[in-house]
């Protein structure tokens, strides 16, 4: 996903941000400080990874440590996988931008490395997608008998599997070339230009545009029900209701700040034959934001899922259920009541 030249088949030398492996842009007759390049944006890289990959652990251990698991979990759990998997990807990212694009590893592992870094990209936000479903569905329908640990586990793999499908591109025609005697990791489309715009726009409508149009959709959905159901229970509840609009607020907001740069530039990119320094800053800027999208997500369960960190804590299990069940009445879903019947929602909060 990040800095890829693409060696197109015609006069010019095109550039596309889409892959973990290549970093450093060099185009003709263009220059940049090559220091800051070199030196500042791997270090802002290392710190990515590193708090990524921490967070995520603690996840992945508060989750697997639990004997019982609820729904939620099995997302939060694949969530943290494949974020982590995504993350994982950057070392290559710092090695190949303080080379100066030279790709040492060989071409299997160019095409290893390319293939998990696309695909974890498209399961980060596919499982926030399915998760914001998720969450719809706990509330606004709790006694549904589908939603269940076993269909949970199903939609995961489903996920994953049409993650892996998307990168089929990538599979095909990332390799190793030559280029100017340096051996560099590239996404090598056939028909030059042309490919080049058609995947883009693939990429930014399967990554970017379809699941935000969902997320904003069934949050919206989803606080549309919570509060239709306050206005007919104890006016106390509209503090938990606002809690709720505040974690929609911050989830989409998260999710905008991360990702739109990128697939904007993307979008800019295709036309811009020699880019200044301020581009090509804005550029490596916007990759980093993407790759903090996968360290938000754990730190904002971790600060705000509280089960998670009675977990952490090593809390008895026994006195997270009791705490949790004290914790569930809330609005209920048909407005006459305020039992929630699903105590995920105050957990999970992405």
């Amino acid at each position: 996903m990040n800095t890829t030249d693409l060696l197109c088949k015609y006069d010019e030398q095109v550039n596309q941000t889409n892959c973990s492996y290549t970093n450093k842009t060099t185009l003709r007759d263009t220059t940049m400080d090559l220091t800051s390049l070199m030196h500042v944006f791997p270090s802002v890289y290392g710190i990515l990874c590193t708090i990524g990959v921490i967070s995520n652990s603690l996840v992945i251990y508060a989750v697997a440590t639990c004997k019982k698991k609820m729904v939620s979990d099995i997302y939060v759990l694949n969530l943290a996988i494949a974020d982590m998997l995504f993350l994982l990807g950057m070392p290559f990212t710092i090695h190949q931008l303080v080379r100066d694009r030279h790709w040492v590893f060989g071409n299997f592992m160019c095409k290893a490395v390319t293939v998990v870094d696309v695909s974890n990209q498209f399961t980060t936000v596919w499982i926030v997608t399915v998760l914001c479903i998720d969450r719809y569905v706990a509330i606004v329908h709790p006694t549904l008998e589908k939603r269940t640990i076993q269909w949970t586990i199903i939609i995961n793999v489903l996920v994953w599997m049409g993650s892996f499908l998307l990168t089929v591109p990538v599979m095909l025609y990332s390799r190793t070339v030559r280029m100017r005697d340096v051996e560099v990791c590239i996404l090598d489309l056939p028909s030059g230009h042309k490919d080049i715009y058609w995947y883009t726009l693939y990429q930014s409508i399967m990554g970017f545009i379809i699941p935000l149009i969902i997320i904003s959709t069934f949050y919206s959905l989803t606080l549309y029900h919570v509060f239709r159901s306050i206005r007919r229970v104890r006016r106390k509840q509209s503090l938990w209701a606002k809690r709720a609009t505040k974690t929609v607020i911050m989830v989409i907001a998260v999710f905008l700040v991360c990702w739109s740069p990128y697939h904007v530039i993307q979008v800019i990119n295709l036309n811009i034959a020699s880019p200044t320094i301020s581009f090509l800053y804005a550029y490596h800027i916007s990759i980093c934001l993407s790759y903090a999208h996968s360290c938000i997500n754990p730190i904002m369960l971790l600060l705000f899922a509280k089960n998670y960190q009675e977990r952490l804590c090593r809390k008895k299990q026994s006195a997270t259920s009791h705490q949790s069940s004290s914790k569930q009445t809330v609005v209920k879903t048909d407005g006459g009541s305020t039992a929630i019947g699903d105590t995920n929602y105050r957990c999970t909060v992405i």
